[in-house]
C-alpha cells in the first residue's frame, strides 16, 4: 500500500525531541551514541541576531518549518556584544533567551551549533558596518564608530579587506594589548559552562570568519578557545572555521589543530554570483575538492558552515542543487545562510541590507530554498550518495550505498515526496527492508555488509477505501496530540 504525496502534509507530526547530545567524530565522519553515521543539514539562524535586540528567534514555533523540511541542525548565532555589553558585566537575560532557543530547537529534533559570530569585528568598527564584538573590545587607539548596519553598509565585504583601522583592531586583539582577547576566552568558557547540560548543543563554532593571520594569530586563539570550552564541556564538538578571506574559495593556510573531536567548518560563497547576479552552471567541484582535502588531512568531518545566495540570482535553485551534489559527493554536512523568521521587505535579513533569507515575511520558502532529500543517519558507514535534480521531478532518484552495521540500528533518509513529483517508491536489494512514514524512509537489515537502496518517483494514486480510513485515523491522532 502506498500513501499519496498530498496526504504527507495533512498528517505530518513534529519531530521527536532529542534525547541525547552524543555526537562524536570518528575519523572523517560524525557518529551518534548508537554508532550510526550522521550527516547534518540545516541553516544558520539568523542575520538579525547581529543587531539589537540580538534575538533572531521570536517564538518556539519559529523552528517548526525547519523540522518539517527535514533539517536536523541549526547554527545558532551567539553575539558577544549582547552578552557582555560592558567589560565584565554579563547580561543573564540574553543567555536565558539563548537557552530557551536551544531547547525549542531540541524539542523539534534539531541539534544546535553555538556560533560565536562576528563580521568585521564589531558594530563599532568598519564605519559602523561590522558586528559581533562589544565596542569595549576595540583598542583605545582606534576611535569607535557609530553603529549603522543599514543601506550605507551594503558593500561591507569589499571594504573590510582595505580598512586600516580594522587591521589595527584585529592586531591589537590578538596581541591582547587591552585585554579583549582574555575577555573573549573568558566569555566562551562561561557560555560553555552554562550550556553543558543542554542535550541539543552538540558543540561550538570557535569564531566566525575571523580576520588576522591564520598561522600566527587565528590558530593560537583557537587552541586557547578550545581549552576554555573543554574545561567546561570536555565532550563538545569544536567547529573550526578558517580566516574570512577563504570564504570566496581561496585556499586556507590554517594549520591542523592539536585538539581532537573537531569538525573542519569552512564557508563558501561563489564570488561570480555577486558579480554576474547569475549562476553560470558550474559544478563547484574545485572549491569542494580543496575543502575536502583539508578535512581529510585533518582526519576530520567536513561541515560547510555557510553557503547560500540571494533569491534574485538567476539560476539560484540550480546553484544550490550543485552545492548539495558536492555535499553528497563528499559525504559532508552543511548549514545554509540563512533562515530569518523576522525577514521584511525593508530590513531584509536585518543587517547591512543582506538578503539571503530562505523565507519571506510570511514564512514561506523563497527561490533560494526547497527541501532536498538527504541521508540523515546511516547504520554503519555511508559510502556513496547520488541525487538527481531534474526539471521533471518525477524523473528524480536518490541512490545510496553503505556498509551496514546491524548492531547500530536503522538507516534514515529524508525524502520529501514533492521532490519526486508527488509520491515515492523505495527499491531495495537483498535483506534490506524499508518503511516510509511521511517524509522519512527507514531501512534495516539483519546482516552486516554492503547495502544499496534507491528512492524514486511512483505513479500518482487515488485514495482507496482503506487509505481513507487510515487518513481519518491519522488526522484524529494528530488532533489528540495537539490537544
Amino acid at each position: 500500500m502506498r500513501l499519496c504525496g498530498w496526504m504527507v502534509w495533512l498528517v505530518l507530526l513534529p519531530s521527536p525531541a532529542l534525547a541525547t547530545r552524543a555526537l562524536r567524530t570518528d575519523g572523517g565522519v560524525l557518529r551518534d551514541g548508537a554508532g550510526g553515521m550522521v550527516l547534518l543539514r540545516g541553516v544558520n539562524v539568523a542575520g538579525n541576531a547581529k543587531v539589537p535586540p540580538f534575538q533572531a528567534v521570536r517564538t518556539d514555533g519559529d523552528f517548526d518549518p525547519l523540522a518539517r523540511w527535514g533539517m536536523n541542525v541549526v547554527r545558532l548565532l551567539f553575539t558577544w556584544e549582547a552578552y557582555e555589553p560592558s567589560r565584565g558585566t554579563y547580561d543573564d537575560a540574553y543567555l536565558a533567551y539563548y537557552r530557551v532557543a536551544v531547547r525549542a530547537a531540541a524539542a523539534r529534533g534539531l541539534w544546535v551549533i553555538v556560533d560565536f559570530h562576528q563580521d568585521a569585528f564589531s558594530r563599532a568598527a568598519l564605519e559602523g558596518c561590522g558586528e559581533g564584538f562589544p565596542a569595549w573590545a576595540i583598542v583605545p587607539s582606534v576611535t569607535p564608530a557609530t553603529p549603522d548596519n543599514g543601506a550605507a553598509c551594503v558593500d561591507w565585504g569589499p571594504r573590510l579587506v582595505s580598512d586600516v583601522d580594522l587591521r589595527t583592531t584585529w592586531t591589537a586583539f590578538y596581541a591582547d594589548s587591552d585585554g579583549a582577547r582574555t575577555g573573549f576566552l573568558a566569555m566562551v568558557g562561561k557560555v560553555a559552562a552554562a550550556l553543558v547540560d543542554e542535550p541539543g548543543v552538540i558543540g561550538y563554532d570557535l569564531l566566525n570568519e575571523p580576520g588576522g593571520n591564520e598561522q600566527t594569530e587565528i590558530a593560537p586563539l583557537y587552541e586557547d578557545a578550545a581549552r576554555a570550552i573543554r574545561a567546561a564541556d570536555p565532550d563538545a564538538l569544536l567547529f573550526v572555521s578558517p580566516g574570512a578571506i577563504t570564504s570566496a574559495g581561496t585556499p586556507t593556510h590554517l594549520p591542523k589543530p592539536t585538539f581532537g573531536n573537531l569538525v573542519y567548518s569552512p564557508h563558501y560563497y561563489d564570488p561570480l554570483l555577486y558579480v554576474l547576479k547569475a549562476w553560470g552552471g558550474g559544478d563547484e567541484a574545485d572549491v569542494f575538492n580543496q575543502m575536502a582535502a583539508v578535512a581529510t588531512s585533518w582526519n576530520a568531518p567536513l561541515l560547510l558552515g555557510e553557503f547560500g545566495a540571494n533569491p534574485m540570482v538567476d539560476g539560484v535553485d540550480g546553484y544550490l542543487g550543485a552545492i548539495q551534489k558536492q555535499l553528497d559527493l563528499h559525504l559532508a554536512s552543511g548549514t545554509q545562510w540563512a533562515y530569518t523568521p523576522g525577514w521584511t521587505a525593508d530590513a531584509k535579513d536585518g543587517w547591512n541590507q543582506e538578503d539571503f533569507s530562505i523565507v519571506d515575511g510570511a514564512g514561506l520558502p523563497r527561490a533560494n530554498f526547497r527541501p532536498r532529500p538527504f541521508v540523515r543517519r546511516t547504520a554503519g558507514t555511508l559510502t556513496s550518495v547520488d541525487l538527481t535534480d531534474e526539471t521533471e521531478r518525477a524523473r528524480n532518484r536518490l541512490t545510496l550505498t553503505w556498509q551496514h552495521d546491524a548492531a547500530s540500528g536503522d538507516t534514515e533518509i529524508f525524502a520529501p515526496a514533492d521532490y519526486f513529483g508527488g509520491t515515492i517508491s523505495v527499491e531495495t536489494e537483498g535483506d534490506v527492508r524499508c518503511t516510509t512514514v511521511l517524509t522519512l524512509v527507514t531501512c534495516s537489515a539483519t546482516t552486516s555488509g554492503p547495502k544499496r537502496v534507491r528512492v524514486v518517483a511512483a505513479p500518482r494514486c487515488g485514495l482507496t477505501g482503506i487509505e481513507g480510513v487510515l487518513l481519518l485515523i491519522a488526522l484524529g491522532l494528530r488532533r489528540r496530540l495537539s490537544a
